[in-house]
């Protein structure tokens, strides 16, 4: 049996209220691009120089799709599995993979990979073994509202109630980009060769700056102005979130955290901060200290601090560029 190790959720598990839902950072993911399906498909990006075709493949595009804030779950979409459904999804660019409940296992008739075993450590560095899976399709928003690519499926226990699984658009989407639009609760796909996120404009009161990798994954890092590099985390609740290495003090009051591996961490909120994203400065915002996290725990921007922006993800130029997003009216 080929097993994999999967740090599933350096951050992983912060689901107790009031913290938000997943997180991962895997060592192997093998996204693959689904059968095409009868929708439209985005044309072919011109040359700049020439106007004619670059050649470049042609990518269906899912209309975008609305979610639902919920304190303790983060950010639900409905989603179809093997046309079963619906289901609620959280939408986690911290994950790293999509993860489903033995629920949905079950009635969207999801293959096991019996030859494919992984270990996922939680937040705390407890791990647990768990099954890889295949899904021959997944939708969000309608059941005919298909994705690209589906990547590393995992199913998992650890999921908390009212979540039936996890949903990290980098892998679902591409090789599409993805806006996360979170003042207007909208989830978007865009052709990057087309509409590609550019150094070159940057937006008011906002900036563009370097998706930074980590190496062996592909969620979205950026470099902070102190020089040190966070995950733009929407499976979490938190706001600017750092790890402390000393052991949690008995008359700390704080947050209790249950991770995906059975271990449990504590969690603290301390006065706000100041950070700095390129020309971007976030002030005041809420930050959390994360107590008995593993040593390589990054550094998180979570939905606290990241809720007055509406978020474009450019997986192939590798850029981000962070807006301040326009609510929808309400009538």
């Amino acid at each position: 049996m080929k097993a994999h190790v999967l740090l599933l959720g350096l951050i992983f598990g912060l689901w107790a209220v009031p913290y938000g839902t997943a997180h991962s950072s895997l060592q192997n993911t093998n996204p693959r691009q689904s059968r095409e399906r009868q929708k439209p498909v985005v044309p072919q990006s011109p040359n700049a120089e020439t106007g004619r075709s670059t050649g470049r493949s042609q990518v269906p595009i899912p209309h975008p799709v609305s979610f639902r804030d919920v304190p303790g779950r983060g950010l639900l979409v409905r989603a179809w599995v093997n046309s079963a459904g619906p289901f609620n999804f959280a939408v986690d660019t911290g994950a790293g993979a999509t993860l489903l409940s033995p629920q949905v296992v079950s009635e969207a008739h999801v293959a096991i990979k019996h030859d494919r075993g992984s270990m996922i450590s939680g937040l705390s560095g407890v791990t647990t073994s768990t099954r890889e899976a295949g899904v021959s399709r997944l939708a969000i928003g309608d059941n005919e509202n298909f994705l690209p690519a589906k990547g590393l499926v995992i199913v998992t226990n650890g999921l908390p109630s009212g979540v039936d699984g996890v949903l990290d658009p980098t892998e679902a989407f591409a090789p599409l980009g993805y806006v996360i639009d979170l003042p207007r609760s909208e989830l978007e796909a865009f052709d990057p060769h087309i509409s590609p996120v550019q150094l070159s404009e940057q937006p008011e009161d906002g900036a563009v700056v370097q998706w930074a990798r980590e190496g062996h994954g592909r969620r979205p890092f950026v470099l902070l102005n102190s020089g040190e590099r966070a995950l733009l985390d929407t499976g979490s609740n938190l706001g600017f979130a750092v790890r402390e290495g000393r052991a949690p003090d008995q008359n700390r009051s704080g947050y209790v955290i249950h991770d995906v591996g059975g271990g449990s961490v504590e969690a603290r909120r301390v006065a706000p901060a100041t950070i700095g994203i390129g020309s971007l400065m976030l002030r005041r915002i809420p930050t959390d200290v994360v107590y008995g996290a593993e040593a390589d725990a990054p550094v998180l921007l979570g939905l606290s601090a990241l809720r007055p922006f509406r978020i474009r993800f450019d997986p192939v130029h590798h850029l981000i560029e962070i807006a301040p997003g326009a609510s929808r009216r309400r009538t």
